[in-house]
């Protein structure tokens, strides 16, 4: 591989470092918009249940207030029936038709005052009733919504430990990566340092060769002067 192959390689290994980081980041950023969602969801359904345990609170004191004041209305005509009824006593002389009269509407009085209490009475295990069916849903819904809410609550704990476990396993992979992309850089930094220290070798070793042939060249020129000179003489 050449030295341009080598950078070219190294600049396309940081490109991918460089995009891998910003993926990461925006997968950081995604988890942190959803951690405060979460955060969010959970305090308005902490904000609903108050406010659901509060209304439920206050509905059952009202009853519970106007159960006391039906009993206490309760107890008040039983009372007034029983000052009504007329005591157990020995035969009496006739009445007179004035007295049957009286006697006669105020049993009327007394059964009308009855007839209203056992519809007062009625009334009251009416709402009662609907009362511990409202108080009875709305627990129930009040459950419900808890248990969704712990969904919902481990959901999002599941979700977001599985982000955090991904974005780690992401930042590792990418310090890895840097790593490795280092270690290129440094191992091709040292290829270049030896083919220079080589190339500097076989500079000096040519400039040693070039003076040696030059050496040799002189010895011959001299060598062949010897010779011309030998024949001569």
């Amino acid at each position: 591989m050449t030295p341009a192959e080598r950078e070219e390689a190294l600049a396309r290994r940081e490109e991918n470092a460089a995009i891998l980081s910003a993926k990461l980041e925006r997968d950081r950023v995604a988890l942190e918009s959803e951690i405060a969602t979460a955060a969010a969801a959970s305090k308005a359904a902490s904000a609903i249940n108050r406010a659901l345990q509060s209304d439920a609170a206050k509905k059952v004191k009202e009853l519970e207030e106007e159960s006391v004041q039906w009993e206490a209305k309760l107890a008040r005509l039983k009372s007034e029936a029983g000052k009504l009824a007329p005591p157990a006593a020995e035969p009496a002389p006739a009445e007179s038709p004035s007295e049957k009269a009286a006697v006669a509407a105020e049993k009327a009085k007394l059964a009308s005052e009855r007839a209203a209490l056992e519809s007062a009475r009625s009334a009251f295990e009416r709402e009662a009733a609907d009362a511990r069916a409202r108080i009875k849903t709305e627990a129930q819904s009040l459950a419900e919504l808890r248990a969704k809410l712990g969904t919902i609550r481990s959901e999002l704990e599941a979700g977001v430990k599985t982000r955090e476990a991904e974005v780690k396993r992401r930042e590792a992979a990418v310090e890895a990566e840097r790593a490795k992309l280092q270690a290129g850089a440094d191992s091709l930094m040292r290829a270049e340092a030896q083919q220079s220290e080589q190339r500097a070798k076989l500079e000096a070793h040519m400039a040693s060769l070039a003076a040696k042939e030059v050496m040799f060249e002189e010895r011959s020129r001299q060598l062949q002067e010897r010779l011309k000179n030998f024949a001569k003489a």
